[in-house]
Parts: structure tokens; C-alpha cells; sequence
């Protein structure tokens, strides 16, 4: 690799321990450094600037909503062990992709997967896809990732299973008339940091606040809730499905909010486009997640 070049790299496949997730459809990483800045009276300009706390992340969608659930809890998330890579693929000059050992890894050995929100909208050329956060740990001396080139990459994109939007079933009455969906796990990591350490080398989840949105057209609803915040009686589960099965086959995710609180918190129509209403769900307690359950037909 020369530092310089015309280089370009596409996303590829991430591995956290044994979990790949293959059908890649973004990532982005931020560094979340806070500097502590030093001003002397009477000077306009900085004297010193220093790092203080580094709380890197890495943030990646992907429409491996099933395998990744199958593996990451949405309530506890996934401590990773033994190895977090995320790999970039390098293009070929004239052609698609190098072949050889010239690819950009990110690399650590310590951190914390979290998922963050799933989502999906009717009508839309894109399946459902899956959010999520990874945490490097720093361990020991070591940096909490890091950035390796000439790499070889590990596994090959794959679609494996889709999913797209599917109906709600608000306390007991099935919605037909969803037009977008999402579901947002509410995981809060803390990191935990001590005697002037810069990076965490563990941490924890602090706070669960699961909530879920939807988009409606039938105002009727609007009229069941009203204007205020509604206590929930029988429970809200959304369904997403997977695409090339029958709604009466066990193969679509559910999800399922048992205890909670609803409101509207928004109605909006222009023109001759059709009134939506949006619905925000939220929840008390844990929630659950299926992988293996059928849609309901009434």
C-alpha cells in the first residue's frame, strides 16, 4: 500500500468472534474524542491540547436481520471475546476487485456489539435492515482497534435471508394499513474509565428504553388514542416478513412489547397524498424478539 495513491475500497463482511455478518450495507466509524483544551490568561490561542477520553465506535447497517439476531441480544447485546474486523476491499485499476493481499482491516480483540434499530418502509425497492453499534475495548497497552493493510479478508458478501415490512397487531386488533415501521432497542453503553485511563477497557449497558414508531393511514386509530399518553392493556407486536414464505409459516420476525405506554405524536396530509398518522410505542420492561413465528391473518 503507498500512502498517496489513487486507492478506493468498498465495504465487505464483518467478523465478531464466530458471527459474520455478510450482507453489508454501510459503516461508518467516529472517533468520539473529548480534548481537554489549556488557554493562559490573557492569551486569545490555545497553549496545549490533549487527549482526555476516546470512546471510538463503528456504526454499520446490514439486511442480515436474522442471522445477527440469532447471535446478538437486543436486551444484552454481544460481548466480543476474541476478535472484532471490520475489512474494506480494495478496487482493482480496470477491473473490480484486487485478488491479492491488499485490503484495509480494523481490528480489536475486545468490545461490545450492540444493536440499535431496526426498520422498514412499504413499498420501498430496499429490504428491512438492522443498525448496529460496535465498541472496541482497549486492552491492555493496546490501542482499542487497530487499522491493518495488505490484508487478506475473511468470509464473502452474501445475501442469506430478507426481510421487508409487515403488519401490527395493536392490542389485539391487526393494522393493514401500516406504511413504515421501526424498532429502536434503546441500549445505553457506559464505558468504564479510571485513574486518567483515555480508553475504556470494558463497560456496560446502563438503560433499556425500547420504543417503537409506526405510520398508519386509517384515523380511526387517532380516534382510539386521542391526544394524551395510553396506558397499554394487551400488548403491541410488530412483524417483519421475511420475503419467499407464507405468512403462516414460522419464518418471520417477531417483535413484541408487553407492557408500555402510546401516544400519536403526529398527523400530517398535504395535498391529494393520504393522511398519515405516526404512532410512537413506549415500552416498560423488557421486550421480546422471535425469529420463528407466523403472521397472524386477523
Amino acid at each position: 500500500m503507498t500512502l498517496g495513491a489513487m486507492q478506493n475500497y468498498v465495504i465487505y463482511p464483518a467478523v465478531f468472534d464466530s458471527l459474520t455478518v455478510n450482507h453489508m450495507l454501510s459503516i461508518g466509524f467516529s472517533s468520539n474524542i473529548q480534548k481537554l483544551i489549556a488557554m493562559a490568561g490573557g492569551s486569545p490561542d490555545p497553549a496545549l491540547i490533549a487527549e482526555v477520553a476516546r470512546e471510538n465506535e463503528i456504526r454499520m447497517s446490514t439486511g442480515d436481520i436474522g442471522t445477527v439476531l440469532t447471535a446478538v441480544s437486543p436486551t444484552n447485546a454481544l460481548l466480543v471475546t476474541s476478535s472484532g474486523e471490520i475489512q474494506f476491499q480494495q478496487r482493482a485499476d480496470g477491473g473490480t476487485y484486487k485478488t491479492t493481499a491488499e485490503h484495509v482491516t480494523l481490528n480489536s480483540t475486545r468490545g461490545m456489539l450492540l444493536p440499535r434499530t431496526i426498520s422498514s418502509s412499504q413499498d420501498s425497492q430496499e429490504a428491512a435492515s438492522l443498525e448496529l453499534s460496535y465498541i472496541p475495548f482497549r486492552v491492555g497497552s493496546n490501542a482499542p482497534f487497530v487499522v491493518n493493510v495488505d490484508q487478506t479478508l475473511t468470509g464473502a458478501p452474501a445475501v442469506n435471508v430478507l426481510y421487508k415490512q409487515g403488519p401490527i397487531v395493536f392490542e389485539n386488533t391487526l393494522l393493514l394499513d401500516i406504511q413504515d415501521m421501526s424498532t429502536d432497542f434503546g441500549l445505553t453503553f457506559n464505558h468504564w474509565r479510571g485513574s486518567g485511563d483515555i480508553a475504556a477497557t470494558t463497560g456496560s449497558i446502563t438503560k433499556r428504553e425500547p420504543k417503537m414508531e409506526f405510520t398508519g393511514r386509517n384515523l380511526k386509530l387517532l380516534n382510539s388514542i386521542g391526544g394524551g399518553l395510553v396506558g397499554m392493556t394487551n400488548g403491541i407486536t410488530q412483524y417483519y416478513r421475511r420475503i419467499g414464505y407464507a405468512d403462516a409459516s414460522n419464518n418471520h420476525i417477531a417483535i413484541t412489547f408487553s407492557s408500555g405506554v402510546y401516544e400519536v405524536t403526529d398527523v400530517s396530509g398535504q395535498g391529494e397524498n393520504s393522511v398519515d398518522q405516526k404512532v410512537t410505542v413506549s415500552g416498560v420492561g423488557t421486550i421480546s424478539v422471535s425469529l420463528t413465528s407466523a403472521i397472524p391473518s386477523s
